[in-house]
């Protein structure tokens, strides 16, 4: 994983009015992870699908001078630095006001300790549903059931990939285990980067999805 993670916590654990509460596992973190929101599950799906992604903490570190508190959704770690990402709610305004104390869409591209920080439009997560919801079902299965998948399997899996093969292929080659787990170690190969599946982006995820060498 690299160095040691900047935030392990979220300061913040008080539901939004009217927000969704979803409990979920990070394979990556290897813990529980609680969001708020359909907003924050979209976001930390995405986080956990990318390779580029080396860790994140949910609600790290609060906003300076916003009124009522509130706190980053996420700070990650990637191969070319950190960064602090905040998803813009209805009725984020450009100006600040008495009763926010500070805008939220100007903290776009200002840092705190040296720190980048990103406004995102949860709007722009919409042409993406396909990849998020195939992404959702592989984060979902790993978290249940990747500790029963033996690593020799995902290390026979790749070697068998030649120039590409689909998940069905695979599960009617590696006729050791059963088709099941195979499955999930396609996941796994999938989720640490070591294979890709560029129809994960387009098509609902089946047993004709490709998957190849990066």
């Amino acid at each position: 994983m690299g160095s040691v993670p900047r935030y392990k916590e979220s300061v913040l654990n008080r539901r939004p009015y009217h927000s969704h509460r979803y409990d979920v596992y990070a394979p990556k973190l290897q813990r529980q992870v609680t969001l708020f929101g359909r907003d924050a599950l979209d976001l930390w799906t995405s986080l956990e699908a990318s390779t580029q992604v080396l860790s994140y903490c949910e609600r790290p570190l609060l906003v300076p001078d916003m009124r009522p508190q509130r706190a980053f959704d996420f700070w990650v770690q990637r191969p070319d630095g950190d960064e602090l990402l905040i998803l813009l709610r209805e009725g984020d305004s450009d100006i600040a006001n008495e009763d926010a104390g500070v805008s939220v869409r100007a903290l776009d591209t200002k840092t705190i300790d040296g720190i980048p920080i990103r406004c995102l439009d949860p709007n722009d997560m919409v042409q993406h549903r396909t990849a998020l919801a195939n992404w959702g079902t592989i984060i979902r299965d790993l978290a249940a059931f990747q500790r029963f998948v033996p690593e020799p399997l995902c290390r026979e899996l790749l070697s068998t990939l030649g120039t590409g093969k689909t998940i069905g292929q695979l599960q009617s080659e590696l006729t050791d285990f059963d088709s099941s787990t195979v499955r999930l170690a396609i996941y796994m190969v999938l989720h640490r980067g070591h294979a890709v599946c560029k129809q994960l982006v387009t098509l609902p995820l089946g047993p004709n999805h490709m998957i190849e060498r990066p």
